[in-house]
């Protein structure tokens, strides 16, 4: 478990650190008398949000599962949910999440590697589709309500933008295909002197993704419409949570505004660097949200944002991984 414990360790070292920078140059008074100013009410329906976006999620695997035949219980299903979400809070761009749940998942009783896939990838896609929907809008919206914040407004330009993309990409992938590997090969030379091999799962992926797409698309139109209800319920619990936490604080912000900043800050946070984002998901929210309700206890509010999100992440699925898996050297080969 050795690298595992040096991801964390970077990933906690670098967040703290910046937390610190953050409060000591926008706290008015000391950490105590900040950190006092939040409605514990409030934090605790941050925290609420956040868990009860796992039940969000544990229901749409459980969905998908059904769909594929595969018996898995809720709270086994729980259990895979939370030692990825270990793995990708200590991985650049959360990338290690999705590995470490194919992997759990494809050694439960009826399943296969093939099922296992098609979960993850179906996942994947409502995802996709529901921040392409709802962050074109928010985006617009910061922009229109943020005029005079240049920095922001080209900002959340270029997220609009981003996400127009990701929709002519999902749909290029939905019904031309070798358009995306086409536009893949042109770095295959480079990504294969770095990783010999890897193309080739790229462009099985491709296919899969396609085929699974396709077969739900055909057979499966009522599991992917409830599917979507869950990604709903999962992403908007967790868009909620700056909201609540802000106003915990005393601090006065429009909903649908904290809701689409908080868009953007998803999107820094998987700018591959650092792992869990630590250092960027922190200065990016602290920005975006600044910009908002001020300086002001901004520190606070990304401290306890952080606790809430992150932390609690670390802790609940570190503790869940060591429980339920027992081959850690086989998962930390998943997060490579």
């Amino acid at each position: 478990m050795g690298k595992a414990r040096r991801l964390l360790f970077i990933s906690l070292s670098i967040s703290i650190l910046t937390i610190a920078v953050l409060i000591y140059l926008t706290a008015t008074e000391g950490i105590v008398e900040s950190l006092m100013k939040i409605n514990p009410v409030f934090l605790l329906l941050a925290l609420g949000a956040h868990v009860f976006s796992w039940f969000f999620w544990t229901f749409r695997i459980k969905a998908f599962a059904k769909t594929s035949d595969m018996s898995i219980s809720f709270i086994r299903t729980m259990k895979i949910i939370l030692s990825s979400t270990f793995a990708a809070a200590i991985t650049p761009s959360y990338a290690g999440g999705e590995p470490v749940r194919l992997y759990l998942l494809s050694k439960e009783e009826g399943c296969s590697g093939g099922i296992a896939s098609a979960i993850v990838i179906s996942e994947r896609t409502l995802d996709m589709i529901f921040l392409v929907i709802f962050g074109t809008f928010g985006m617009f919206v910061i922009r229109e309500t943020l005029a005079d914040n240049i920095g922001l407004r080209v900002a959340s330009t270029f997220a609009a933008l981003l996400f127009l993309i990701l929709a002519s990409i999902l749909a290029i992938s939905l019904f031309k295909p070798d358009k995306i590997k086409k536009i893949v090969s042109y770095f295959e030379r480079p990504i294969e002197k770095i990783k010999p091999g890897v193309m080739k799962k790229v462009y099985n992926e491709i296919d899969s993704y396609n085929a699974i797409l396709w077969e739900y698309l055909r057979n499966h139109k009522k599991m992917l419409v409830m599917g979507f209800i869950f990604t709903v319920g999962l992403w908007g619990l967790e868009f909620s949570i700056p909201y609540i936490i802000l106003t915990g604080l005393g601090l006065e912000i429009d909903f649908l505004m904290a809701w689409s900043g908080y868009i953007v800050v998803m999107l820094i946070v998987m700018i591959p660097t650092t792992p869990g984002g630590s250092g960027v998901a922190e200065i990016g929210a602290s920005l975006i949200y600044s910009a908002m309700v001020g300086t002001a206890l901004i520190g606070v509010f990304v401290l306890l944002w952080r606790l809430v999100t992150y932390y609690v992440n670390l802790g609940v699925g570190g503790l869940v991984t060591s429980i339920v898996v027992h081959d850690m050297a086989r998962i930390e080969e998943e997060i490579e």
